[in-house]
């Protein structure tokens, strides 16, 4: 909905501000028209005055100079001096139809108006009145007459002008944005749905009826291809289980046979000690079985979590405790370096122990020169995320595989083939990590000496806590 607004929203500025920019585009077109248009040719009044200025007396006549003579013929116009008594003392082309003698009411009427329909102007002469006309239709001539008080309030009357005309593009941008914006929602909100992998049905009516269209086939292909990779991975996640199961039961024929002729007096020792080595190997395949099966579940989201509060640093003491007494060698030391230790998370607490037993592991299995390793846990700065680390000084691992170290070892995503192991522990961890809704992070130390992992996990406030309770 937000984003039906925003797009209502520039619509009607954008509107508004065409608007505008038509309204001062056209007010500044029309006066360079006018003004361009008018000041092409001389001016009525300034022709009259060069006109007036140019004719002098003579003896017994007067005389018009040859720049205004040439003026009067290039604006086909007329002219003529008329006396104190009213009678045409000098005169330039006066057509038939003027007459030579005019009284005072003649005079006033032609000086604001039309004399015998020609547009004339009058301006005064040292010898009586100059007359200048125009042909006929050449000029429009009207008189406008304004009240003081309406001509003070014209600013005003012009600034209301623009308002409503600013109100009325609103008005009408607003209906027919909102008309438009009807028909966008659908859309809108099928490309939304679109994304959030739902199924779409969009009436392909309309101006914008392709679009819905090529829309619903969209969804209808995501559609089927969203339920052919969900078959798939559980296809793949159940034959992945069906065959450890299936590997499980002579396993553990095999282990225990392996086991009786390691405990059997009778036997030889080189006999004992080949079943030994059975039995270990086998109990190594038994560990790699169960881990495949872990993680293609925690990969496709079939593996039930069992969720409850619990304290990370907890299971950091009970983790460690293990390792010390399963006969750590001494070439690795253990330090805890736990703040913060009362902060919960909602998780599953078999499934957090095994990620903290398999980062530790991984610097113990990695190191067999020794290493120092820390664990770490503490909140992060903002509060919002508990920080869970464990970091070593040991070989560390190449920058350039960090970003693909947690992929699975068949994964297409894998560029480079694993080296030692079976390369599903830190695999484990991410794919724990996330089932938690948080994630796992890999940085190798200076000069790629040292791996540190960091789990980090959003820390539940007390209202989910108390939901959950209620729950």
């Amino acid at each position: 909905m937000e984003g039906i607004i925003r797009i209502l929203r520039r619509f009607v500025a954008t509107t508004i501000f065409i608007s505008i920019f038509l309204l001062i585009f056209n007010f500044v077109l029309l006066g360079t028209l006018v003004f361009t248009e008018n000041y092409k040719h001389p001016s009525p009044e300034g022709m009259i005055k060069q006109v007036a200025q140019g004719l002098e007396k003579q003896v017994d006549s007067f005389q018009l100079d040859e720049q205004a003579t040439e003026l009067l013929k290039q604006n086909h116009a007329w002219a003529m001096l008329l006396g104190d008594k009213g009678h045409v003392r000098w005169d330039y082309h006066l057509p038939n139809d003027v007459p030579k003698s005019y009284n005072l009411v003649d005079v006033a009427k032609f000086s604001r108006y039309y004399l015998m329909d020609y547009p004339v102007y009058t301006s005064e002469h040292m010898d009586g009145l100059m007359v200048v006309g125009y042909p006929k239709e050449s000029h429009w001539k009207y008189q406008l007459d304004f009240l003081p008080d309406w001509i003070s309030s014209l600013p005003l009357r012009i600034v209301l002008l623009l308002l409503c005309n600013l109100a009325l593009a609103l008005l009408i941008s607003i209906v027919i944005g909102t008309r438009l914006i009807r028909k966008i929602r659908p859309l809108v909100d099928g490309v939304h749905n679109l994304a959030r992998e739902q199924a779409i049905q969009l009436d392909a009516k309309g101006i914008f009826g392709d679009l819905a269209q090529s829309i619903n086939s969209a969804s209808a292909i995501l559609q089927r291809k969203t339920a052919a990779l969900q078959d798939r991975d559980e296809a793949r996640s159940n034959w992945i289980a069906g065959i450890s199961h299936d590997i499980r039961t002579p396993l553990s024929l095999v282990l225990g046979y392996a086991s009786e002729m390691e405990d059997h007096s009778d036997l030889p020792e080189e006999q004992r000690h080949q079943a030994g080595i059975i039995r270990r190997q086998g109990e190594k395949l038994r560990s790699l079985v169960s881990d495949l099966n872990l993680v293609s579940m925690l990969e496709y989201e079939m593996q039930p979590l069992h969720l409850k509060h619990i304290r990370l640093s907890v299971l950091a003491r009970q983790v460690v405790t293990e390792f010390l007494n399963n006969g750590l060698d001494d070439r690795y030391d253990i330090e805890l370096k736990l703040a913060d230790e009362a902060v919960q998370i909602h998780g599953d607490e078999k499934l957090l122990l095994r990620a903290i037993s398999n980062l530790v592991q991984n610097s113990v299995r990695h190191n067999s020169q020794g290493c120092k390793i820390i664990i770490e846990a503490s909140l992060s700065k903002d509060r919002s995320q508990y920080l869970f680390i464990v970091r070593d000084n040991g070989r560390g691992i190449p920058q350039e595989q960090l970003a693909e170290i947690t992929e699975l070892y068949f994964s297409t995503r894998r560029k480079r083939p694993i080296e030692q192991g079976q390369g599903l522990g830190l695999p484990m961890v991410a794919r724990i990590a996330k089932a938690h809704h948080g994630r796992l992070v890999l940085a190798s130390g200076v000069d790629q000496r040292g791996l540190t992992a960091v789990m980090e996990f959003p820390v539940q406030s007390q209202n989910e806590k108390l939901d959950n309770e209620n729950i």
